[in-house]
């Protein structure tokens, strides 16, 4: 039996995407096979096809890991046709991590659909271990389920770690039209982050940022001295910054910082080598800290702390399975502002 999929068998650019009929996944002990709505579109899925030089995996490979569907049959306690998402971080299982409920550090942590060996939800169906699949409240819409899994996870195990709930912060995130900025504005604005400021790029994007509900959005093509404005307007720096880019901001990140003030890094979009200002770094006391996808327990959080404060994430736009490499065309042209999705399932 066969199903549409869009696996690819080389890195290399869009084109190595292939739509085409592809083995339904079986289900081993222990797995559920889904059939998916709704698969995002994220920054891990471009960087999965382009390859990581230290990274191999298995080819070919189905990229995906904000899925959302329903069960294909009753297996593992699950009913057939129960609305799910999927946590898409798998592991050992069996370390210390594992067991309190910290699989994101476990040193087998992959991600479904990203560099490991799990196909994705760029398919009509995923198999996935029964530990990884969420059932979803009735209330809950199935496309923005389907954006929460890995940027609104990302942004709520920095924020969460980062004390964004303590009165008075301010915070400085990148790129208010991505997954992390549009997540980051939404959820600091809900946890109560006193000032948000954002970058953006041109007036549409600006006015996106401010419409999501940064209380400033800087326009990178206008003010090249981010961290300049950041001190003009605050008068000192921010707590916290938000940073998904990587080299090309590192040192506007420690630069827009106040002393005692904290960097989270959860990217590398701009590249992996960066430079430090190691004056300004010890001599500001700044933290540094690295960020990973959060946890399934943090996704349940996560979940419910949306549900209750009626966050919607903004969809950019909805891909058919067969236009996959037209979506992360529009991704990695960085022409989108908000969620870009896939629709997998053959009946939409």
């Amino acid at each position: 039996m066969t199903m549409k999929a869009v696996p690819f068998y080389k890195h290399g650019s869009v084109d190595v995407l292939r739509y085409e009929d592809f083995p339904e996944p079986k289900s081993a002990r222990g797995q559920v096979v889904i059939d998916v709505e709704y698969c995002g579109v994220n920054h891990l899925d471009i960087w999965t096809r382009m390859g990581i030089a230290s990274k191999k995996i298995r080819l070919p490979h189905i990229c995906g890991c904000d899925i959302v569907g329903t069960v294909n049959k009753t297996t593992a306690g699950f009913k057939a046709g129960e609305r799910v998402m999927v946590y898409p971080g798998v592991s050992c299982g069996k370390c210390i991590h594992c067991k309190t409920g910290h699989e994101n550090l476990c040193s087998q942590f992959a991600i479904i659909g990203g560099m490991s060996n799990y196909d994705g939800g760029y398919a009509e169906q995923v198999a996935i271990p029964a530990r990884n699949i969420i059932r979803l409240d009735k209330k809950m819409d199935t496309k923005t389920a389907a954006t929460l899994s890995v940027s609104y996870l990302t942004a709520w195990n920095m924020l969460s770690s980062n004390s964004a709930r303590k009165k008075g912060q301010s915070l400085l995130v990148y790129g208010a039209t991505s997954g992390i900025g549009m997540a980051t504005i939404q959820l600091g604005r809900a946890l109560g982050v006193s000032t948000i400021i954002a970058t953006a790029g041109g007036p549409k994007k600006v006015e996106f940022g401010e419409k999501l509900g940064a209380h400033y959005v800087i326009d990178r093509y206008k003010t090249k001295d981010i961290s300049g404005e950041i001190l003009a307007r605050l008068g000192t720096g921010v707590d916290i910054v938000i940073d998904h880019v990587g080299a090309a901001t590192w040192q506007t990140s420690i630069a827009s910082l106040k002393p005692g003030g904290k960097m989270a890094v959860c990217g590398m979009t701009s590249g992996n080598d960066a430079t430090v200002p190691v004056r300004t770094f010890y001599s500001k006391q700044i933290t540094m800290t690295g960020a990973l996808m959060g946890t399934k327990a943090q996704l349940l959080e996560l979940l419910k702390f949306v549900q209750e404060k009626r966050i919607k994430p903004v969809i950019d736009s909805v891909f058919s399975l067969k236009d996959a490499k037209e979506a992360q065309d529009r991704m990695e042209k960085d022409v989108h502002a908000g969620k870009i999705l896939l629709s997998c399932c053959p009946c939409h």
